[in-house]
């Protein structure tokens, strides 16, 4: 549990701020990467992780501030106030929130650019596990995103100065769940899983898709460790599962419509080909006509 790193000028660097920024760093550093590899433009890439990631910031603090409104009732500047009790940052963001948000950013810049949205959202997927991966370490790092109570092998101690801590000394409990390492162990495997689908010819959108639908999977299932409070559940699942039946409906139905109807991703060639040179006669009819 290390929540502040270090400091710099006397100003805190906190774990989480910095595994987020690095996240965001290696996924641009990848996806590029990947981008040159399939043909596409990777300047693309780096002007549209700008957007990506204001966008996942926008979408994850919205999701919050959504899901616990009555934080801000009487003082709706917090939302946006980056200076809240004594320190720099955004308390409260959700990451579905902000893969929500990044999604519809990417996608809004495509159609904007009149520029085909599926190949490079197929080089971006990879990425996005690491992403989950780094992230979820600096969750944990941070103690928030925390579990519900448990005892043994599986459950963490967190310190009494960590959000963690605090939840588990009001419920008297042994430990936690690290919910945020299982999370981030799954984003890990997600990548690895996309990773090797990349190896095969597949029809454009099916790496983005598969990523949503694994994600979707991961997230569900890591819920059930999670600790939410009673007015943030809808019946016997939490909003986030709820969400997440929704993402594994919608991009398992496109899977299967890729499957049957999609054609395999064309392969756009890295070097224009030469231009035509003229047949020998017609440069001899030019010399001619001059």
């Amino acid at each position: 549990m290390h929540p502040e790193i270090f400091k710099i000028f006397g100003f805190p660097i906190h774990s989480y701020g910095l595994m987020l920024a690095l996240s965001f760093l290696t996924a641009i550093w990848i996806s590029t990467s990947i981008a040159k590899k399939r043909n596409l433009n990777p300047e693309v890439i780096s002007d549209l992780g700008v957007w990506i990631i204001l966008s996942a910031i926008a979408g994850s603090r919205l999701y919050y501030v959504i899901l616990h409104f009555e934080e801000f009732k009487g003082n709706l500047f917090s939302i946006i106030n980056p200076f809240q009790n004594g320190q720099i940052g955004i308390g409260g963001l959700v990451m579905l929130g902000g893969l929500l948000g990044a999604i519809a950013a990417g996608f809004i810049y495509f159609k904007i650019k009149k520029t085909s949205f599926l190949p490079y959202a197929d080089a971006m997927a990879p990425s996005v596990g690491i992403g989950i991966f780094l992230t979820r370490i600096g969750c944990f790092l941070n103690g928030c995103c925390y579990g519900a109570p448990a005892t043994g092998a599986c459950s963490v101690h967190f310190p009494s100065v960590s959000p963690a801590g605090h939840f588990q000394n009001e419920m008297h409990a042994e430990g936690l769940y690290p919910s945020q390492l299982f999370e981030s162990a799954g984003g890990l495997v997600i990548a690895g899983i996309l990773f090797l689908l990349m190896r095969k010819k597949l029809q454009d959108g099916f790496l983005f898709y598969t990523l949503v639908l694994l994600y979707a999977i991961l997230r569900f299932i890591v819920d059930y460790s999670r600790h939410y409070g009673p007015g943030e559940n809808i019946g016997p699942f939490s909003h986030n599962q709820v969400i997440c039946i929704i993402m594994f409906v919608i991009s398992g139905s496109l899977i299967i419509k890729s499957l049957i109807f999609g054609k395999p991703e064309q392969k756009t060639p890295s070097v224009a080909p030469s231009p035509a040179v003229p047949p020998e006669h017609e440069h001899i009819d030019t010399m001619e006509k001059k």
